[in-house]
Parts: structure tokens; C-alpha cells; sequence
């Protein structure tokens, strides 16, 4: 018995020894699956694939050379960015320990974002450069693996051919050398983004500084942050000998790599300067003679013989932003120095010889405010030019201002320019003055802030007017020549066109220099920020949830639908339809019909940007129907009424009509009435669907002739022959009295008294048949004179 318990309970554990070694076994982690060797090539598809990869690797070689220009051409822009950092950064950290200028700190905060901008452009092309060349090397792996597998299995056959074998061979060796250049070629890609990633810490480290220097000065606007002018202990002298020749030193070095990073900015300038030079030139000679004979040209010609300064003026409008980026302060200095020559030169062609001094002043503070920035560094020689460039422009303004320059205020004579400019002088004595008190007693950012904010605006304003009255010269000359001169849109609206043209551009100018204005000093982005914020913040209706700027769009949309109509349909009518013969009333409807569609389909546009889902107006269009049932049925039916109006044509635009006892000349043809303008002046509205559904009179439905009768009874005894030769003659020399049909003269009653004849003639001005009949009936009277007949 006792045996038989052991050997169960040695059963037992053998069972329970055996499950937990399955369990155990069971709950291990499967051993991880090694990468399957490369299955050798069959002899027999040797050929065959081994030209297809050959044209994977002629694929993958162009790829790499691809890359290799790329990597070389971000080398060297990398390289010249470089040097340039490195030498902004010893420029702008003097400048930042000599406390400048916010406008300064602004110009200096778009630079370093600007670097910033380029260098991560670089490190997104290397980032992509990079990722082409690992995905070429795991190709270029697997390739090498495949053939490399092929090849020992090759050598392991006897029967392989000696040819196949060098093929083989001389694959692999293909294969490998173009992964050894691809391996070189991303070691020197990550060298680059090496050297790209110290460039971008250098860069972030300087636009944290700038930023800093910002927010502080911000923060300390109103309050001291300067000693007052007469407590300076550096003297003047001492701080140019000290520092002038390191700052100017730096400001060459920026300068230098800048134009070796953008050698060929200044050649692009100077040609596209040459450009628009020749093409006003050739302006020039157009109008030629044409000049003498139009006045209009005349205001044109001043701008049109200084082709040089006008091409410099407009290039300014197109270059600074796109070819002189990141410029270092001697180069804007330059730069500015150069754009006042031709800015000048057109002033004083423009203005009046009184008007001299403005221009003058206006170039000195010019020079000064450029040769304070460029000595930004040395603070005491750039607030002591600062002070005096206000000083002396205050007592400018109050000379010009108590002078005759302006004219007085109520001189007739005293244009919109006048005006302006005495509105701006005064605008200048109250900032000017604040800004150089300001700064003599220790708030240094603050008066530069007004002084600056002042002048800048002036400066730019002034460019701006010489450019406006560049473009105006050259508005009026394209108006005159061709191809414009030749449309008839512009023949019989030239002055209209040209006035309002003229309009839009000082509106566009007002704006440019509106955020101009605003970003030099830093406001424009946070304007919009807060101006974003303020349209998209959500107002609730209800359960509708409606923004400022839906609203806003919604208007928008429809004003610009109105505005695309009126522009259309005056294109239309005053051109277009002039070189079709279209019936008349034809244009009238077209234009209609056209603006009814722009007005629907701006509708819609503007109900889309609402917000508001288009998929819902079947809803409205139900409950718009349910509408018409109850108490739109007159509006739609005069509505409807209207197109057909337009589209049959029973009346057209210039119909005289007889409705209702009331007879005039159709003037419009509207969406639910028509106007009908009587003989005395009288506008008479009529239900579109009363000019459908009643009788109505259509005097001038097939042409515009119209009878003209006259009544005349002579005394019996009269020979009715003789009267009515008479008659008939006089009627034919009548002027305005049509040849065919030719005038005829009935006997309409006669009796032993009297003789009643009834002259009919036909005229096709119809709108002068009253005035006719009354000289017809005078010419009557004295033929019947003439001939001695007596009238009953």
C-alpha cells in the first residue's frame, strides 16, 4: 500500500514538473526572427535584372549628383550667411550696450528673424537632402546584398559562365563605389547641419538680446532711463577717440558680407532702374507732338523728361523689400543717400518755387537721421545730432508756418497739397518739441520715439507723393496712347477714368504708408494680432454662433458684387454693345440680366462667408414659398412680370407708351415697377405686371415714326384739288417730315359752307412730332394765305 502511494505521488510530480515546464516555455518571449538571407539570383534572370539595376543605380547616381550641387550651393550660402552673423553679431552687440533707439531695436529684431528664416530655410533643404540620401543608401544596401549573395552563389557553380562571373563582379564593385560616395556625401551633410545648428544658436542668442533690449525699453517709456544732456560725464571727444574707429570698423565688416553674400542685388537694381528709364523714354517719344495738342499731357510731361529720377523714384517702390533684405546700417545709409537725388530732383520739378524750402529742410534731416544711425553706437554723439536735428526742425515749422510759403488760410488759392502739408507742420510743432524736451531730460526713448515717429512719416509720405505723381504721368500717357487710347470706353470717359484711378492710388499710398509706419516701429503685427482677435471673437444669437468678421466679410461680399455690376455693366454699355448692332432694349436686358446674376451670385458668396451652410436654403426657399402664398404675390408676380419684360421685349428703354391714360417715354425697367416720364416732367410708376396683364399703347414697338395730322377747313367754292396740292407740297418742304410714306390730304367732310380737309405726314423723330405738327400747322396757315384761300 505504502508502495502504491509513492509512485502517485511521484506521477503527480513528474505532472506538475512537466506542465510548468510547458508553461514556462509557453510564457517565454518568442526569440526575435533573424532577417532573412538575400535569396541569390537564378543564373537564368541574371540578365534581366541586372539591367534593371543598373537603372536603379543610374537613377540613384543622377539622384546623389542632384543632391551633391544642392549640398555645394547651401555650403556656400551657409558660409557667406555666416561670416555676415558673425559679423552682425560683434556690430549689434556694440550697438546693444549703447541703449538705441526702439525704430533701431525693430530694425535689428527683423534682421535676426530674418536670419533666422534663412537658416531654416537651409536646414529644410539639408533635412530633405539628408532623408533622399539615407532612402538611396538602404537601397543601394539591398542592392549590395542581393548581388553580393548572387556572386557566391556564381562562384559555387562550376557551369557559370567567365562572362557572368565579370558581370556580377562588376556590379558589386558599381555598387559599392556609389554607397562610398554616399556615405561621403551625408558625412558632409551632417558636417553642414552641424555648422548650420551653431549658426542658428549664434542667431537665436542675438534675437533673445534684441528682444530683451525691446521689452525693456518698452517697459521703461515713460520713465528715465537716461542721465539729462548737461549731466554726461563722457565727453564727446573722447568717446569718438575711443570707440569710433571698432564701430565704424564693424559696420565694414557687415557690410562687406553682405554684398559678397548678395553680389548681384545691385546689378538687378541698375537694370531694372535702366528698364524703366527706357520704357519712359520711349513714353516720351510717343506723345511727341501729341503734348502740344492735349492739355492733359502736360501735367505728364515734368515727370516723362526726367526718365532717370522717375525710374530710380519707382524702383524704390519695388526693390528695397525683395533685393536688399538684412542690410546693415552703412548700406541703408548709402542706399538712402542715393534715393534722395532723384527724390529731390522731382520735387522741385513738381512743386512750386515757394515750396523750395520744404524740400531743402527735408533733405537735411534726411542726412542727419542717417548719420545718426549710423554713429547709433556712440551714444552721446547720436543724442546731441538728435537733439539738434529737433531743434532745428521746430524753429523750420514755425517759420514756415508764420511765413507766406503755405499761403493763408483763407486763400482761394490754397490747394489740397497746401493744406496738408500746413496740417502736417502743425502736427510737427507739437511732437518735435515734446521730443526734444523729452530727451534733454533723460527720456531718451521716449523723445526718440516721437521725433522719429514724426519724420519717418514725413520722409515717407514724401516719397510717396513724388512716386503717386510719377504713376499719374504715366496713367495719363497710357490713357492718351495705345492700345488704351483706343477703346471708346476711355474716348468718352478719359477725365472720369483718370480722376478716379488717380483716387485709388493716394487711397493704396495712405495705406502703404499707414503700415509702413506701423511696422517700422514694431505696431503692425500686434495691430493685427488684436484686430484678428477682436473679428473672430464669436457673438451668440440664440443658438447661431456669428463673428465681427463674417459679418464683416458678409458685407464686403456684397458691396464687391454691387461694385463688379456697376463696373460690368458700365464696361458694357459704353463699349461692348457699341460694336454690335443689337436691338434695341437687347443691351438693356443683357446688362440687367447680368446684374441680377452677380447680385444672386454675390449673395450667395456672402452667405457663405457668414458662416451659414448653403445646403439649408432649400429650407428657405420652402418657407420663401410658403411666403408667396400669403402675401408676396403681387411682388413676385411683378417681378416676374419684369424679366419677361426684358426678355419679350412688348417695351424696351425709350418706348413711349400710352397706359392708363397716361403716355411717356420708358425710362427703366426695374425689378418690380417701370418709370415712365411724361411730356410734363412728370415720372409715372407703373406695377411691372400692370405693363403685362392691361392694354397698353407701344407708340415706337417696330421703328420711331409717328403721323402728324392737321385739320383745315376752307369755304365752299374752293377748288378741293388746288387745296389739296397745297396742302401736299407744304407738307413735303416741312422740315423733318419723312419722304416715305409721302404726305397725303383727305377730304374728311364738306358741306355748302365749308370744306374740312384732313394733311397726314410722317415723321421719324418721333419725340419732335408735337413741335412739327405746330410748324407744319403754321406752314398751313401761310400757304393758304399765299394761295388766297380762304380758311372757315
Amino acid at each position: 500500500m505504502h508502495r502504491v502511494i509513492r509512485i502517485a505521488l511521484l506521477l503527480i510530480l513528474a505532472s506538475a514538473f512537466t506542465g510548468g515546464a510547458a508553461l514556462g516555455q509557453q510564457a517565454s518571449p518568442s526569440p526575435q526572427k533573424s532577417n532573412p538571407a538575400p535569396t541569390p539570383i537564378p543564373l537564368a534572370k541574371i540578365p534581366l535584372a541586372a539591367e534593371s539595376d543598373i537603372a536603379s543605380l543610374q537613377e540613384i547616381d543622377a539622384t546623389v549628383s542632384r543632391e551633391r550641387s544642392s549640398a555645394n550651393i547651401i555650403t556656400g550660402s551657409l558660409a557667406n550667411l555666416t561670416n555676415e552673423i558673425g559679423a552682425r553679431v560683434a556690430e549689434d552687440t556694440r550697438l546693444l550696450t549703447a541703449s538705441p533707439s526702439l525704430d533701431l531695436l525693430y530694425r535689428l529684431n527683423t534682421t535676426w528673424k530674418d536670419f533666422n528664416d534663412d537658416l531654416s530655410t537651409l536646414g529644410r533643404e539639408l533635412t530633405e537632402s539628408a532623408t533622399t540620401l539615407e532612402n538611396a543608401l538602404a537601397r543601394l544596401d539591398q542592392l549590395s546584398k542581393s548581388w553580393q549573395a548572387t556572386l557566391e552563389f556564381a562562384v559555387k557553380r562550376p557551369e557559370t559562365p567567365p562572362p557572368v562571373m565579370q558581370r556580377l563582379q562588376s556590379l558589386a564593385d558599381s555598387i559599392e563605389r556609389t554607397r562610398q560616395a554616399v556615405e561621403s556625401d551625408r558625412v558632409q551633410e551632417l558636417n553642414l547641419q552641424s555648422s548650420l545648428s551653431e549658426a542658428q544658436a549664434r542667431v537665436q542668442t542675438a534675437l533673445s538680446l534684441v528682444e530683451q533690449s525691446q521689452n525693456r525699453a518698452l517697459k521703461n517709456l515713460l520713465v528715465r532711463d537716461s542721465p539729462p544732456v548737461w549731466s554726461h560725464e563722457t565727453n564727446v571727444r573722447k568717446e569718438w577717440a575711443k570707440q569710433s574707429g571698432a564701430s565704424f570698423s564693424s559696420q565694414m565688416d557687415a557690410s562687406t558680407a553682405f554684398v559678397k553674400r548678395l553680389p548681384f542685388s545691385l546689378l538687378i537694381h541698375a537694370f531694372l532702374i535702366v528698364l524703366i528709364a527706357a520704357a519712359v523714354q520711349w513714353m516720351r517719344l510717343r506723345i511727341g507732338k501729341l503734348a502740344e495738342q492735349e492739355p492733359d499731357l502736360q501735367r505728364a510731361v515734368p515727370i516723362l523728361d526726367l526718365p532717370v529720377s522717375t525710374a530710380c523714384a519707382l524702383s524704390l517702390l519695388i526693390v528695397p523689400p525683395s533685393i536688399y533684405p538684412q542690410a546693415p546700417r552703412l548700406i541703408q545709409a548709402i542706399m538712402g543717400a542715393v534715393a534722395l537725388i532723384p527724390i529731390v530732383v522731382i520735387l522741385r520739378r513738381l512743386l512750386e518755387r515757394k515750396l523750395y524750402p520744404i524740400v531743402n529742410a527735408l533733405v537735411i534731416m534726411y542726412f542727419i537721421g542717417h548719420v545718426q544711425m549710423l554713429v547709433a553706437s556712440l551714444p552721446v554723439l547720436a543724442r546731441l545730432l538728435f537733439l539738434g536735428e529737433m531743434l532745428g526742425a521746430s524753429l523750420f515749422l514755425a517759420w514756415l508756418i508764420r511765413g507766406a510759403h503755405l499761403g493763408t488760410a483763407n486763400d482761394p488759392s490754397d490747394g489740397r497739397f497746401s493744406r496738408a502739408t500746413r496740417t502736417i507742420a502743425k502736427i510737427g510743432l507739437i511732437l518735435l518739441p515734446a521730443a526734444f524736451f523729452a530727451n534733454i531730460f533723460g527720456y531718451a526713448n521716449l523723445g526718440n520715439l516721437l521725433g522719429l515717429l514724426y519724420l519717418r512719416s514725413v520722409y515717407l509720405a514724401a516719397m510717396l507723393y513724388a512716386s503717386i505723381r510719377v504713376l499719374e504721368g504715366v496713367i495719363i500717357v497710357a490713357l492718351q496712347v495705345r492700345p488704351l487710347g483706343m477703346l471708346r470706353v476711355l474716348r468718352l470717359h478719359r477725365l472720369m477714368i483718370q480722376h478716379r484711378t488717380c483716387r485709388v492710388l493716394e487711397f493704396l499710398a495712405f495705406l502703404f504708408w499707414l503700415d509702413a509706419t506701423l511696422n517700422f516701429f514694431g505696431l503692425r503685427t500686434p495691430l493685427i494680432v488684436t484686430a484678428i482677435a477682436a473679428l473672430n471673437a464669436n457673438l451668440a444669437i440664440g443658438s447661431l454662433n456669428i463673428s465681427m468678421g463674417q459679418i464683416l466679410a458678409f458685407l464686403i461680399a456684397v458691396w464687391a458684387a454691387f461694385l463688379f455690376s456697376k463696373f460690368l455693366r458700365f464696361l458694357l454699355e459704353e463699349d461692348v454693345y457699341h460694336y454690335f448692332h443689337l436691338a434695341r432694349g437687347v443691351p438693356y436686358a443683357i446688362s440687367t440680366t447680368l446684374h441680377y446674376i452677380i447680385l444672386l451670385l454675390g449673395f450667395f458668396i456672402a452667405l457663405g462667408a457668414l458662416g451659414i451652410d448653403l445646403t439649408k436654403i432649400t429650407i428657405l426657399a420652402g418657407a420663401f414659398s410658403v411666403g408667396v402664398g400669403f402675401g408676396l404675390q403681387n411682388v413676385i408676380n411683378n417681378f416676374v412680370s419684369g424679366l419677361i419684360l426684358l426678355f419679350e421685349r412688348p417695351i424696351k428703354i425709350g418706348d413711349v407708351i400710352e397706359v392708363s391714360g397716361n403716355v411717356g417715354e420708358v425710362r427703366r425697367i426695374g425689378i418690380r415697377a417701370s418709370v415712365i416720364r411724361t411730356a410734363d416732367g412728370a415720372e409715372v410708376i407703373v406695377p411691372n405686371g400692370s405693363l403685362i396683364s392691361s392694354q397698353v399703347t407701344n407708340w415706337t414697338f417696330s421703328d420711331r415714326e409717328r403721323a402728324v395730322e392737321v385739320s383745315v377747313s376752307v369755304v365752299g367754292g374752293a377748288d378741293p384739288q388746288r387745296v389739296i396740292e397745297s396742302l401736299k407740297s407744304t407738307a413735303a418742304a416741312q422740315p423733318g417730315v419723312a419722304k416715305d410714306p409721302s404726305p397725303q390730304v383727305y377730304v374728311v367732310n364738306f358741306s355748302a359752307a365749308a370744306v374740312t380737309f384732313q394733311l397726314r405726314a410722317w415723321t421719324d423723330r418721333y419725340q419732335d412730332w408735337a413741335q412739327l405738327r405746330s410748324d407744319l400747322s403754321v406752314a398751313v396757315n401761310e400757304t393758304l394765305v399765299r394761295e388766297k384761300i380762304t380758311i372757315a
